[in-house]
């Protein structure tokens, strides 16, 4: 059950742009970020722009990951997997090594199944609890309307930037690491509880294959079903 429950919480913020923990640790990377230069205002929107006009044109993004998850209510705990995001807001998230569980939703329901215990959590309603930025793919390309943007100087590596949500409570923070070409390498979220997730991306491919009935989930024969409302 707190396995569940962690990630339950993961995923609603994760469907809601974020993810997160440990207020201390929060603090000084926060602090670590601050006291790194900062590009120009000129640069920073110029960066924001290609950002946006990249994945404005990605209806789909796939890749393979690796969560890092650290709370100070359930500890620490690393997964791994592939996940498929399309628009709009419908995510699938498939775990890995041991961990015989899976994340699906459709926009609209969401449900989480175990395979070891062969029980599925099924929301009938998740639109509700989704904010503007219902998906990390939903939000890539309109990054100046969903968020505050601070961002370092631009290393031979790629570009950082922190970003502070305007308007959704569930999340404080996320940092996004992208690579010289744009690419997504890793999302850092703290959550409105300063947990903290880190989830480090590999194999990123944008607009492949994906029909909307993997976005679906039917329960396997003599699977246990506990249906209930919004989460």
């Amino acid at each position: 059950m707190k396995n569940v429950a962690r990630w339950l919480l993961t995923l609603i913020v994760l469907a809601s742009a974020g993810v997160a923990a440990g207020q201390d640790v929060s603090k000084a990377t926060a602090a670590q970020e601050e006291s790194k230069p900062t590009a120009s205002q000129e640069d920073a929107k110029a960066v924001i722009k290609m950002v946006e006009a990249k994945y404005k044109t990605v209806s789909v993004m796939k890749a393979a990951f690796v969560q890092t998850t650290h709370s100070e209510v359930f500890g620490d705990e690393k997964q791994q997997g592939e996940v498929t995001l399309k628009r709009p807001g419908m995510m699938r998230w498939d775990f890995r090594n041991g961990v015989d569980r899976q994340f699906v939703t459709d926009g609209t329901k969401m449900w989480i199944y175990n395979k070891t215990e062969n029980q599925v959590i099924e929301y009938n309603d998740v639109s509700s609890s989704a904010s503007a930025a219902d998906s990390l793919l939903q939000s890539l390309d309109r990054m100046d309307e969903l968020f505050n943007i601070e961002m370092p100087s631009p290393t031979d590596d790629g570009y950082v930037m922190i970003l502070r949500p305007k308007a959704t409570e569930q999340l404080k923070m996320l940092k996004l690491v992208l690579e010289k070409d744009l690419v997504v390498r890793s999302v850092t979220i703290t959550d409105a509880f300063d947990n903290i997730t880190e989830l480090i991306f590999s194999e990123m491919k944008f607009n492949v294959e994906a029909p909307d009935s993997i976005f679906k989930f039917i329960a396997p024969a003599g699977a246990e079903v506990i249906s209930t409302s919004n989460p």
